[in-house]
């Protein structure tokens, strides 16, 4: 209740901060009501996944947000689907949801880009993985650094990014890597990022992407970016949304463009893609 109201509270008006730039809202098609994940796959059209208890599809977009067309990927489960990544020949889908902290079947689906143009169903590749500090299903409060919500593709490898659930809070990321290669891996401790310190609703990574080693990483209500070499160091944000809703997704197009999408929720509202121009 008290998470609630809170949201209550700052939940009228949406504005950033930062610098000059416009946004531009469209409506997502209610096939997209949970979304979790964006991705671009060419200069015309994005991708777009939802999140725990849907179907194993990715939906198709042009950039107004219009839903072209959903693909099945026939071999595949969306146990907690959380986030899109590419290279110049897949697209990464994480199946990295873990809110308990307790989950053995982490994985990260590798499909082709020109089948997921071509066709309605596709085949994937699987990648599976386990964290190598995790030694309890679920650990203790203050340990509830398991569960993941971004992730990206960097040179040959992909990158994991907490969601942090500590209690108390620690605003910590825990950064993971493994290998673009299916097969089972432990994701090795790759770094830990500070977010920061407001909290869970705030500071809670829900998704990040890269463009030109500029990392970018989306919380409920702040936008920030570094670069990737520096993931060591504190971020500086360059938004702040006055309006939390439940962001949980993005896409960089360019540095002058980016997309980010919410869920739909009955009482703070969402379902929409965003974009950012400057």
């Amino acid at each position: 209740m008290i998470r609630l109201i809170q949201l209550l509270i700052i939940a009228f008006g949406f504005s950033l901060i930062g610098f000059n730039q416009s946004i531009t809202t469209y409506k997502l098609d209610a096939t997209l009501n949970e979304i979790s994940g964006l991705e671009q796959l060419n200069e015309t059209t994005l991708v777009a996944i939802n999140d725990s208890g849907n179907e194993a599809e990715i939906h198709l977009l042009d950039l107004n947000g219009k839903l072209l067309k959903t693909v099945l990927v026939k071999n595949a489960t969306n146990v907690d689907w959380e986030d899109l990544a590419r290279d110049d020949h897949y697209l990464y889908i994480g199946d990295i949801g873990n809110n308990q902290n307790k989950r053995k079947d982490l994985c990260v689906y590798k499909v082709k880009i020109n089948d997921i143009l071509s066709k309605k169903e596709v085949v994937a590749q699987k990648i599976s993985f386990y964290y190598s500090d995790q030694k309890e299903f679920p650990p203790q409060k203050r340990m509830l650094n398991y569960d993941a919500e971004g992730m990206i593709v960097y040179k040959e490898s992909i990158y994991i990014f907490s969601k942090n659930r500590t209690d108390p809070w620690t605003g910590i990321s825990t950064v993971y890597t493994l290998p673009k290669q299916a097969g089972t891996y432990k994701a090795k401790k790759y770094s830990e990022l500070y977010v920061g310190e407001q909290g869970w609703w705030q500071d809670a990574i829900t998704g990040v992407d890269i463009y030109n080693n500029q990392l970018y990483v989306l919380t409920y209500n702040r936008l920030f970016q570094l670069n990737i070499a520096d993931l060591d160091r504190s971020p500086s944000y360059i938004y702040e949304f006055k309006r939390v809703t439940q962001k949980e997704a993005i896409v960089v197009l360019d540095k002058n463009t980016i997309y980010f999408a919410d869920e739909l929720k009955r009482v703070i509202g969402g379902g929409n893609l965003y974009k950012i121009e400057k």
